[in-house]
Formats: C-alpha cells, sequence, structure tokens
C-alpha cells in the first residue's frame, strides 16, 4: 500500500548519500540548456511544478530527495519540446488537436481535485485510515549500508574491500569513494522491505542484522543494469504508519471513490440523452439488467 514504484524506489536509493539541500528561491536556476544559441534556463519553481505531475508517493517526498532524477528530466523535455517545435509538430493539426484535449483533461482534473479536496475531510480519511490498518500487514524494516556500481567487478572488488577491512562497511565506501567520486552509497535509515528495488528487497529479506550480502545484487533497468553492495545495520518490526504519516497516501487512495461521487452528483443536474452506433436513442440500462437496449422506435 506504501510501496514506492520500482524505479522511483531505486532513484531515491542512488540519491541516499546527498545531503539536505537548504531552502532555496524558485526563481534559483539549477539547469540551463543551449538551444540554438538561446539559453533556456530551468529553475526551483519549474521542478515543483513537475512534483505536482508525480505519484502520490513521491509529491510528498522533499526535493532534495529526488533532485538530480528531477532536473534530468527537465532538461530532457526542454530538448525534446525544442525538438518538437523544429519539426512543425506544433502546426500540426492532429497535434494541436491532441494538446486541446490535454488542456480539457487539466481543467477537468482542476475541478475534481478542487471538489475531492473538500470532501477528504480528516473525519473521513480517518475512517480510511482505520480500514488501511485492519488489512496492513506486519513486516520489517532494516537500515543499511549500501554501494551501487554500474560494473559487477567493480561491486566484486568492494565487498572484497570491505571483507579486508573487517566488515567496516564506512571505511571502505569512503576509500572507495575518494578513488572514484562517482561512486555512490550511503546509509539508508530503516526502510520497510517491499519499498526497496525488487532484487534487492528480495536479497535482504531473509538477511539478519550485521550481515554482509556477500554477492552483487543487480538491478535490471531496461537492457541496463546497476549492481547493490548491501550490509544490514539492524532489523526490527516496522511501526504502522500514524494517520498524520499516512494522511498523503490515504488521499491518494481516496481520490477514486470521491472522484466517483463528485461525478455522480454533477451528472443528475444535467439531461443527458445517448444513441448507439446507428444513430437510434438508448433507454438507459436499469439496475440489474446486463445490456442497454435501443428505443423502440413508431
Amino acid at each position: 500500500m506504501f510501496k514506492f514504484s520500482r524505479l522511483a524506489a531505486l532513484a531515491l536509493s542512488l540519491t541516499v548519500a546527498l545531503p539536505a539541500m537548504a531552502e532555496t528561491k524558485d526563481s534559483t536556476v539549477v539547469a540551463r540548456v543551449d538551444i540554438d544559441g538561446k539559453k533556456v534556463e530551468i529553475n526551483v519553481g519549474e521542478l515543483k511544478r513537475r512534483m505536482k505531475s508525480l505519484p502520490p508517493q513521491l509529491q510528498g517526498e522533499s526535493l532534495d530527495k529526488i533532485f538530480d532524477p528531477l532536473v534530468q528530466s527537465s532538461v530532457d523535455m526542454a530538448i525534446i519540446t525544442h525538438l518538437a517545435k523544429k519539426a512543425g509538430l506544433d502546426k500540426d493539426d492532429e497535434v494541436k488537436a491532441r494538446i486541446a484535449d490535454c488542456q480539457e483533461a487539466m481543467l477537468q482534473k482542476a475541478y475534481l481535485d478542487k471538489q475531492i479536496s473538500q470532501l477528504q475531510t480528516d473525519a473521513e480519511l480517518k475512517k480510511a485510515y482505520d480500514e488501511l490498518i485492519k488489512v496492513m500487514p506486519d513486516m520489517d524494516e532494516i537500515s543499511f549500508y549500501q554501494a551501487i556500481f554500474r560494473d559487477k567487478k567493480k561491486a566484486e572488488e568492494f565487498i572484497k574491500s570491505v571483507k579486508s577491512k573487517g566488515g567496516d562497511f564506512e571505511k571502505a565506501l569512503k576509500e572507495g569513494q575518494e578513488k572514484d567520486p562517482e561512486l555512490k552509497g550511503g546509509k539508508a535509515d530503516f526502510v520497510k522491505i517491499p519499498e526497496l528495488p525488487p532484487a534487492l528487497g528480495v536479497a535482504m529479506e531473509k538477511t539478519k542484522g550485521g550481515v554482509l550480502i556477500d554477492k552483487p545484487v543487480e538491478e535490471k533497468l531496461g537492457s541496463q543494469s546497476v549492481f547493490f553492495v548491501a550490509k544490514i545495520i539492524e532489523r526490527r518490526a516496522a511501526k504502522k504508519p500514524t494517520f498524520e504519516e499516512a494522511k498523503s497516501d490515504l488521499k491518494g487512495l481516496t481520490v477514486p471513490k470521491y472522484a466517483q461521487e463528485v461525478i455522480e452528483t454533477a451528472r443528475k443536474d444535467f439531461k443527458i440523452e445517448k444513441f448507439d452506433l446507428e444513430g437510434k436513442p438508448v433507454v438507459e440500462k436499469k439496475e440489474g439488467e446486463s445490456t442497454s437496449k435501443a428505443a423502440p422506435t413508431a
């Protein structure tokens, strides 16, 4: 229920060692792309807007945790937008029609979001929380050290380095990063097993605290792979989230229910006629009937 998607979890794993980002202004430039001699700037405000379109699980994350992949994605989108316009796609009738559809969809979403937020009172969300806690399974959470490699041999060499230092993962990682500043890794504080990248989660499922996983754990990303080296620090039973901790997830989980309520309420204020593929009036299906029938003609 409270899982990150596979790629999202991996993105967070790759940035786990980054320091927390200081509070910055929306106007702060985080990337600049030179496009046909014109410098296109991407700022913090744009990143924040893009975060609103991310999956609900990530919208509540702090910007620093997903900063690198979000900046790269924004840069890529700026380049693709430029190439699309250069190819004249912004003047293509079909593309313009699809853009108009997107504008309508955004208006619809804005209206639904506003109406749904009024229905998602704490009292209603608390009911959903109570139901969620009843069915939420017990699970463990772990704190661990990790190092992430693109090359399997380097991951295997790192495991040997950890063992040669009496299992001192931090010391091996520090030395490794001095040799290779691009080496990602660090300490992850108490993560639930299902929130980990799939292969890493399987490898850690039954591993006890203080144990080094002595083989690189391969996580596939399409045609490419990354290799995790990890050592469990501590394993404990995970506490179930409090209402406040679960509130953001509960809002996402209850959106379909409240969206349906808003739509059904709105529908009552309008006269609606339906027709079949031949243009004949259709009688609305009554409760218990499996199909709609065309209205009889005189």
